[in-house]
C-alpha cells in the first residue's frame, strides 16, 4: 500500500489548481483523518475502491460489508449506499484509491476474450476482492499510464479483467444499458447553475413532456427529483474535492439561498456541509464516482 501511496502523491505534485482540486486523470482518492458516514450516496457509474489505510464500510438493505486495508471492492450503478469511512487506529487516517469505469469496457472484455455471457449473473452487488500480488500490480501498471487515455483504458481493462477471473460474477455490472435518467443528467450536467425546465431538455433529447416523465417514472424517479439530487452529489463532491467556500458551491450547484442548501444537504446526507467538511482532515478527493463529474 505504501507504493501506491507514494505513486499517487508524485501523481499529485504540481498538479494543484487555485480551489485545491488535484487533477489526477480520472482517479479518485480520499483521505480523512475522522470517521465520516454518509447516508445514501449514489454511484452512476461502475467503481473500484482500494483501501490504502483505515477501513470502508457500505450498508444497504440492512446488510454491511466491511472493506479493510488493502482489500478491494467494486461497486455496481446506478446504486445509492449509505457509507462510512474509519481511520486507521495507528496512522490515524483513512486513505483510498477510486478508479472509476464505463459499463461498456465489461463488454469489451468479454468480447475480447471470448467469455460466455449466457452464464453471467444478472443481479449486481458490491463484490469484495483481498489483496494479491498480481491484482495490486495491475493497480500500479495502471498509475503509470494516467498520461495517455488509450493507454490508461488498456491498463484499466487488464485490472477488470484479473478482477474477473477472481469472480466472474462482475460482468453482471455489463448488464446496465444507458437510461432516459443518466441522458438528462448529462444535459443538465453541462450547468447546474442553469433553471433547467424540462421543455428544454425534451427539445435537446428530440421528445415529449409525457414521453420523458413516463420513462423517468419507468425509471422510479422524476424530472425535479432527478436535478436535485444532482445537484445535492455534485456539492458532496465538490466539498470533498475542493476548498470552495460553501456559498459559492450551493451557487454553482443551482441554489440561491445558502440555508435552504444546507437544510437540503443534510436532509440528504444526514450531515450538514460545514460539519462535514469539519468532519474532514483533508481535501484531496479528485473524482467523484458520479457520471456528471468526470464522486
Amino acid at each position: 500500500m505504501k507504493d501506491i501511496l507514494h505513486m499517487i502523491e508524485s501523481l499529485k505534485a504540481g498538479a494543484h489548481d487555485p480551489n485545491g482540486l488535484s487533477a489526477l486523470n480520472g482517479l479518485g482518492f480520499i483521505s480523512c483523518a475522522n470517521a465520516v458516514h454518509i447516508k445514501h450516496v449514489p454511484f452512476y457509474e461502475p467503481c473500484i475502491i482500494l483501501v490504502l489505510s483505515g477501513r470502508k464500510m457500505f450498508f444497504h438493505a440492512g446488510k454491511s460489508i466491511t472493506c479493510d486495508t488493502g482489500h478491494v471492492l467494486t461497486v455496481p450503478a446506478p446504486a445509492s449506499f449509505d457509507l462510512k469511512n474509519e481511520p486507521d487506529t495507528r496512522s490515524k487516517q483513512y486513505r483510498a484509491l477510486i478508479i472509476p469505469f464505463a459499463h461498456d469496457l465489461l463488454e469489451r472484455l468479454e468480447q475480447a476474450h471470448n467469455m460466455a455471457a449466457d452464464g453471467r449473473p444478472r443481479e449486481t452487488r458490491i463484490l469484495k476482492f483481498v489483496p494479491e500480488d498480481g491484482l495490486i500490480a495491475s493497480i500500479k501498471h495502471y498509475l503509470t499510464s494516467l498520461s495517455d487515455a488509450r493507454l490508461r483504458a488498456h491498463r484499466l481493462m487488464e485490472i477488470l479483467l484479473v478482477l474477473v477471473n477472481k469472480n466472474p460474477e462482475l460482468l453482471a455490472y455489463a448488464v446496465h444499458r444507458k437510461s432516459w435518467s443518466q441522458r438528462v443528467r448529462a444535459i443538465v450536467a453541462m450547468d447546474l447553475a442553469e433553471p433547467w425546465g424540462i421543455n428544454e431538455i425534451c427539445q435537446r433529447l428530440a421528445t415529449t413532456e409525457s414521453t420523458l416523465r413516463r420513462h423517468l417514472k419507468q425509471e422510479k424517479t422524476g424530472f425535479r427529483e432527478l436535478i436535485s439530487e444532482m445537484r445535492l452529489t455534485t456539492a458532496l463532491m465538490q466539498l470533498l474535492q475542493t476548498s470552495l467556500p460553501i456559498y459559492q458551491i450551493a451557487y454553482n450547484c443551482g441554489y440561491q439561498s445558502v440555508s435552504r442548501f444546507s437544510s437540503n444537504f443534510h436532509k440528504r446526507f444526514g450531515l450538514a456541509p460545514r460539519a462535514f467538511r469539519e468532519s474532514m482532515d483533508e481535501v484531496e478527493q479528485t473524482l467523484t464516482v458520479s457520471e456528471h463529474s468526470r464522486p
